[in-house]
């Protein structure tokens, strides 16, 4: 999707599309871009933009759920939907409120199909199933949401895949639960991403909406 509409054809599309991908990488290059006095206007845009790549992330796992372990969705399709419906709701009403201009500088998004891409999700993906398996048989509980906690700082994939492989033999409630809290501890990461890097504009309505 993100080679057929391209990540240059204006600020919502590239968050569309980069959400599909990375919306980390979306909210680590609009929260710079936010800095260029060529954007100064398009602050509350940006912020819209962003929103709109995290609340694509948000389904995104719901999907992943859906194709690996179906049994999870119940736990998580409540609390998942409300994050993405409220990124919604928060990215519609900033996208009228920005100014010019509305296309934007390509996002850097790595191609998730290269080998060194996979290698690099698959060590890290191998690594998440090896500590959870060890907090699975010395801290059953707690442990695997200290694990969600710290990778979804970095990834949320590799934990959702973890913690839906997680599900087939042990707690279902425990799995969507972790997944939950390693969406929240990568939205946080991103929020203090864009209050750290973005201007004082475009800080305010990322940071009120997050």
């Amino acid at each position: 999707a993100t080679r057929l509409l391209g990540t240059q054809r204006g600020i919502p599309l590239t968050g569309l599309t980069g959400g599909l991908v990375s919306s980390t990488a979306v909210t680590l290059a609009f929260s710079k871009q936010s800095r260029d006095p060529a954007y100064s206007s398009a602050a509350s845009t940006l912020a819209s933009g962003i929103l709109l790549a995290w609340s694509v992330m948000f389904v995104r796992v719901i999907v992943m759920v859906l194709v690996v372990n179906r049994d999870l969705l119940p736990a998580l399709a409540a609390p998942l939907a409300a994050m993405a419906i409220a990124a919604l709701a928060a990215a519609w009403y900033l996208r009228g409120r920005g100014g010019t201009p509305q296309s934007t500088e390509g996002i850097p998004l790595t191609n998730p199909f290269s080998l060194t891409a996979a290698a690099k999700f698959a060590a890290f993906f191998a690594l998440v199933l090896l500590v959870v398996k060890f907090m699975q048989t010395y801290a059953p509980d707690r442990g695997v949401y200290l694990v969600a906690a710290l990778a979804g700082t970095t990834d949320v994939d590799a934990i959702t895949l973890s913690m839906a492989q997680f599900a087939r033999t042990g707690s279902v409630s425990i799995a969507g639960q972790a997944i939950i809290i390693a969406t929240l501890a990568n939205t946080i990461v991103k929020a203090a991403m864009a209050g750290v890097l973005g201007s004082a504009e475009f800080r305010k309505p990322v940071l009120a909406a997050a």
